[in-house]
């Protein structure tokens, strides 16, 4: 009886979590990829562009939490990341980008000036872009588009090498989103 009760319990719970998960909008994946997302949807010549603005670093953490409160200006694209390198992910279901900017903006002294991954199963892509005007990577999630070969989304915080050793040890957030927009000719 004990087991019954503990089962149908279980079953009712499990139901009403289901219903709770389902707005209409829920994609249930059977069988298969449900983005489709293959290695070759990403190799090519990306062409980056961050809406242009100033924005107030918040609530950072690591080694700098003092800098909230400074603002920094993105203005520095869009960029061309020519021969942007994809590989598969060591630790997920996903794609690894790793490119250098490859127009008059490339900043020589920083190795990878963009560096991020795309979900093989949802397309769901988070890129981190560096801006050689602030001297800080801006982090960015957005969705990728297989047909077109587009990305777009939102940038919502940076990260900085606040104590110039070559590691990033400070995350702030942005007081506003950055819109980004990336194509891959």
């Amino acid at each position: 009886m004990r087991t019954q009760l503990t089962l149908l319990l279980a079953l009712i719970l499990g139901t009403t979590l289901l219903a709770g998960c389902d707005d209409g909008n829920t994609t249930i994946i059977n069988q298969g990829l449900d983005c489709e997302l293959v290695r070759d949807n990403l190799v090519g010549d990306w062409t980056i562009d961050i809406s242009s603005g100033s924005r107030t670093l918040q609530n950072c953490t690591g080694m700098a939490p003092g800098i909230s409160g400074t603002i920094v200006t993105i203005s520095n694209f869009p960029g061309v990341y020519a021969g942007m390198d994809v590989f598969g992910s060591d630790g997920s279901t996903s794609f690894k980008i790793v490119g250098d900017r490859t127009d008059v903006n490339e900043d020589p002294t920083v190795d990878a000036e963009v560096t991020g991954t795309v979900q093989a199963d949802s397309c769901l892509a988070l890129l981190r872009v560096w801006d050689s005007d602030e001297d800080l990577y801006v982090q960015c999630i957005g969705s990728f588009t297989i047909f077109n070969g587009t990305l777009s989304g939102a940038c919502d915080s940076v990260e900085i090498d606040s104590d110039v050793d070559g590691q990033l040890d400070t995350s702030c957030s942005l007081s506003l989103d950055l819109a980004i927009d990336a194509s891959i000719n």
